[in-house]
């Protein structure tokens, strides 16, 4: 299972976002134009900022005759619950956790020996820097590093107004 890391210095957001993209589904059950692969994959999207948001995307049948699909969401977010006051931020859960004993979050000793094991190969030979204008989205070399995969950028789709009606 291919796992990438997008990180760097001056990018145009700060975001702390986990996109999974699902396989799509074989074409041959949908009859050709109704839309099936259109927008892309399924994906699975957390948002693990303090706002803490989910969305999962997926193809859904449009009401009425015939078989077309559009692209939906379903979205969670923590400010929709009236819980969100309730929530520490993560130096306050850490800290809390430290006081408290639990130590569910800290990585232990053969954690950190792990880690340097399979760090040690990128530190023996890192690869090249790519410079990228600031307030950009890094390199154009890094489209070739994911290939055929995209990368999800923050929120392609755009996040509801829970006060909105219709929304």
């Amino acid at each position: 299972m291919p796992f990438f890391l997008r990180t760097g210095k001056r990018l145009p957001e700060g975001q702390r976002i986990i996109s999974i993209a699902f396989r799509e589904p074989p074409k041959s059950m949908f009859p050709a134009g109704s839309g099936v692969g259109a927008q892309g994959p399924d994906h699975l999207t957390f948002d693990l900022a303090d706002a803490s948001k989910m969305s999962l995307s997926f193809y859904g049948k449009r009401p009425g005759p015939g078989m077309r699909l559009d692209k939906l969401s379903l979205q969670f977010a923590m400010h929709d619950t009236g819980l969100v006051g309730d929530v520490l931020e993560a130096y306050e859960r850490l800290i809390l956790d430290a006081m408290r004993g639990d130590r569910t979050l800290f990585t232990t000793a053969e954690g950190i020996e792990r880690l340097w094991e399979v760090s040690t190969r990128l530190l023996e030979a890192p690869p090249p820097v790519r410079f990228y204008a600031p307030g950009s989205w890094g390199p154009n070399a890094i489209h070739q590093l994911v290939a055929p995969r995209a990368w999800r950028l923050p929120f392609e789709r755009g996040w509801r107004d829970p006060n909105r009606v219709g929304s």
